[in-house]
């Protein structure tokens, strides 16, 4: 007993000898200036994470934040900041009994100075890792003070697209500086914190608002601000007024960029994409038109993507007419599932080929009822009329649904779910007997990007490889 207490007392004063120890002043220094360049393929830049006058990453004084930058991390982040000595046992607490209660990790109990501490030190994830967190947490809120903590923290918290602090994070997202920031954008940023990469107004202009709504509550809760200040603020845009040239190729280095953090890659050097800009301003150019020349019959959203057969590589990526138009705008369609109709019918056919059909093999176009899961199913062809027997060449260039749907039939449900699937369309998440038979007339949605590299797998003998980037 009395070794266990020497032991104890030796581990606890050199924790406390530790814990008064002057942080390294290089650990607190504004860091050094970091930037990433995206080019195409031939070099020509599409866009930077350095700022027109220096690094994105500007530090700015707590003394010169507008006060809503602060009062919002506090309060989504840390509401007990200002009297906790760098743990709070009450968030630990409520971390634990949610966590236990729901058999999963679905609530943290990091301080803004435990957060700071992780963006300080490379700390591992995992218990070692927390606890090693949680010392050097106790050790910065000893020396020193919540103003040079926050100050801290606000000037390095990722808030995603490669803005490190909320001075880099208001310049790209509102085009503003952090000394005149509106109570809707501080709440914004204060959302972002935890979820940086998918939540950001620019990959996902929906999700920030969500996470501005909940941020603005809990300024509300804590008597930060009125709820009628919050209800203002709220309608306030997620997404600034840019400048058109602000990046190139929107949508596909907002990709990269997301991937990347996601992937926690560091976010620096010159990173030579395989987009070509030429056909890619060609490509917004068409998008644009076609989405005005159909805007009558209410067609409103576009969008295009180019791959290389041979090599898989994205030589271009439009998400949508205007990226910086409205929040729809950011949207990208590319990568958002939607029903494919008829453009499935060529994967069917492959399919059957594979199983003995020919071109040359004779389908019937003829009235037919499917008992179906839930009930009788009646295909019909786009021009509602049966054309009687037709042959595979023929039923597949008219895009007839009767003959593919028999053909879908024939192969089964389950079968065709896993040959699109082989094909890379993993949209497709759900069992055979959730699509059913309109599987074969693209009822189950898909993306443009799975459709594209798609298509390239037929154009090379029915061999699929990923796409590519760089």
């Amino acid at each position: 007993m009395k070794r266990w207490l020497l032991s104890a007392s030796f581990l606890l004063g050199g924790f406390l000898v530790w814990v008064t120890r002057p942080i390294p002043a290089a650990m607190l220094a504004p860091p050094s200036e970091q930037s990433l360049v995206l080019t195409d393929r031939n070099g020509l830049p599409l866009r930077t994470t350095r700022g027109e006058a220096g690094a994105r990453q500007r530090w700015v004084p707590l003394s010169e934040l507008d006060p809503d930058l602060p009062r919002a991390f506090i309060a989504v982040e840390d509401q007990r900041f200002l009297s906790h000595r760098g743990v709070d046992p009450s968030a630990v607490i409520r971390a634990i009994r949610d966590n236990v209660a729901h058999r999963r990790v679905v609530s943290g109990a990091s301080t803004i100075t435990m957060q700071l501490a992780r963006l300080l030190l490379p700390i591992d994830r995992g218990y070692l890792g927390k606890l090693r967190q949680t010392l050097w947490a106790l050790r910065l809120e000893a020396r020193l003070r919540k103003e040079e903590i926050l100050e801290q923290y606000l000037n390095r918290v990722p808030l995603g697209q490669g803005a490190i602090g909320v001075a880099a994070a208001m310049r790209l997202y509102f085009s503003g500086t952090p000394e005149q920031a509106s109570l809707g954008q501080a709440a914004l940023l204060a959302g972002l914190a935890r979820a940086p990469s998918s939540h950001n107004p620019i990959v996902a202009p929906s999700r920030a608002a969500v996470r501005r709504r909940l941020a603005l509550d809990a300024l509300v809760r804590q008597r930060y601000v009125t709820s009628v200040e919050a209800i203002r603020a709220g309608h306030e845009p997620v997404l600034g007024g840019h400048a058109a040239s602000s990046f190139l190729a929107p949508h596909f280095t907002t990709r990269l960029l997301a991937t990347a953090e996601s992937e926690n890659r560091s976010l620096t050097g010159r990173w030579q994409t395989s987009l070509d800009l030429e056909l890619q301003n060609l490509l917004e150019q068409e998008v644009r038109h076609t989405t005005a020349q159909l805007a009558g019959r209410g067609g409103r959203h576009g969008a295009a993507v180019v791959l290389d057969n041979r090599t898989g590589e994205v030589l271009a990526w439009v998400g949508s007419p205007d990226f910086w138009a409205d929040t729809a705008g950011q949207v990208d369609m590319v990568v958002s599932p939607r029903q494919p109709g008829s453009t499935m019918k060529p994967f069917l056919y492959a399919l059957a080929f594979d199983r003995g059909v020919t071109a040359a093999t004779v389908l019937a176009d003829v009235v037919t009822t499917y008992q179906t899961a839930r009930g009788p199913y009646h295909p019909r062809n786009y021009d509602r009329r049966e054309h009687g027997p037709v042959r595979v060449r023929e039923a597949l260039g008219s895009s007839y649904n009767i003959p593919a749907v028999g053909l879908a039939s024939r192969i089964g449900p389950g079968a065709l779910l896993q040959g699109l699937r082989q094909a890379g369309f993993t949209s497709l998440s759900r069992p055979a007997e959730y699509y059913g038979l309109g599987l074969a007339l693209g009822n189950g949605e898909v993306t443009l990007l799975e459709l594209a590299n798609g298509y390239r797998a037929l154009a090379n003998g029915g061999v699929w490889h990923p796409w590519r980037t760089s």
